[in-house]
């Protein structure tokens, strides 16, 4: 779910959105505001903790003065590779489809393009040209005194790294596909319901080709943009699962028994995950053997990833519907910050980590204060910024 995607919820016709609270307004569903606001402060307290971890890649670790202990550290791996990393882009992905398709019906194709670009890509294009390198510099010049702020820009790897805006330029790409793709293959008959066949099917088509993939293109690899082209096999399946849905009415709401099955794949796959994390060391396995290439431990990877990237985020999605419908200001607000708090994170983390560089702590209380303190700065410089200022046109 870009928070892009996000921050302008269109209305739902009322036969495709049985037993789901009604939107806000006239125009907002509480459950995705809700959603969106923490799953986006999940990521900004991930790349905070990233930052001082031998596992991910975030701009600080390259710099760290400290690291988490061992215990933390295992415990934060299983988290991100089994609750972040294999299916939290997913459900972003997944909302994405399903009110990138809505807003595609509503708009039209000549106004939705200039609306994708508008929103997705001007701040794409300028995070990638001038607010990553500047954030890259500060941090690497004063400490490295290795590179100049042209060596920032252009010698970099990935090349034309992005930081977290990688995602943005990634749905660009997918929306303006789906206009393409509509003109290619346009809109069929509604079917029948989503069955748990056909997500098992998908999920094993997910599995084999990022199995396929990431035997040339390994995960954490770096493409041009920071593409993240290794995990497109799951990201394109679950924007695609999202607009046939919104078309069909499949998940608004979620069928009961589809929720129940999809959480019980997810547990099952969570701990298939955590226990290959768990035993790597003894068999002599290490993250690489998982990352890619032809073995088997890649197989399983891509396998489980498969099945997590599927089920896990239509599990979080019925879950949301039934917990997160309540709403108020303070609500209302932090999902209106949220994407810009999103762009504003690199900038932040990385100050708040340079801040408390001489202070002497472990490295398990600085990453637990920058955190804390990136998700609340992070909100609160948004906040004024998406409603005061001209951003709020495009945030």
């Amino acid at each position: 779910m870009s928070a892009s995607a996000v921050a302008r919820h269109v209305v739902i016709p009322e036969s495709t959105n049985r037993g789901v609270p009604n939107p806000i307004g006239g125009s907002r569903f509480a459950y995705l505001d809700n959603l969106k606001t923490i799953l986006i402060a999940g990521i900004i307290g991930a790349h905070a903790v990233m930052g001082y971890a031998d596992f991910g890649s975030w701009t600080y670790q390259d710099v760290r003065e400290a690291s988490l202990s061992p215990v933390v550290q295992t415990v934060f791996v299983v988290v991100v590779a089994s609750l972040g990393g294999l299916f939290l882009m997913a459900l972003f992905f997944l909302i994405s489809g399903l009110l990138t398709q809505d807003s595609l019906a509503r708009k039209g194709e000549a106004r939705f393009m200039v609306d994708r670009a508008w929103r997705l890509g001007l701040p794409f294009a300028l995070y990638t040209l001038v607010a990553w390198p500047l954030v890259e510099y500060a941090l690497h010049e004063p400490l490295l005194h290795e590179r100049s702020y042209w060596q920032s820009f252009m010698d970099t790897d990935p090349v034309l790294d992005n930081g977290p805006m990688w995602f943005v330029g990634v749905l660009l790409v997918y929306s303006f596909g789906l206009v393409l793709w509509r003109r290619w293959a346009p809109a069929g008959s509604a079917e029948g319901p989503l069955r748990w066949r056909r997500l098992l099917l998908v999920s094993l088509a997910v599995g084999v080709s990022t199995f396929l993939i990431r035997i040339g293109l390994p995960a954490d690899s770096g493409q041009p943009l920071n593409a993240h082209v290794w995990a497109w096999p799951e990201y394109i399946a679950m924007f695609g699962l999202g607009v046939v849905a919104a078309r069909r009415g499949w998940l608004r709401p979620v069928p009961g028994e589809l929720a129940r099955r999809c959480g019980i794949a997810t547990i099952a796959a969570i701990l298939c995950t955590a226990g290959a994390i768990l035993t790597a060391e003894p068999l002599g396995l290490d993250a690489d053997s998982f990352a890619g290439g032809g073995d088997v431990p890649a197989l399983f990877a891509a396998l489980t990833e498969g099945v997590l990237a599927v089920t896990a985020p239509i599990w979080v999605l019925a879950t949301a519907q039934r917990r997160l419908n309540r709403t108020g200001p303070w609500r209302t607000a932090l999902a209106r910050s949220s994407y810009l708090a999103f762009m504003l994170q690199g900038p932040v983390l990385v100050g708040l980590a340079l801040a408390l560089r001489p202070v002497a702590l472990s490295g398990d209380v600085k990453a637990l204060l920058v955190a804390s303190l990136g998700i609340v700065a992070s909100f609160a410089l948004a906040w004024p910024l998406a409603t005061k200022t001209a951003l709020r046109r495009i945030v």
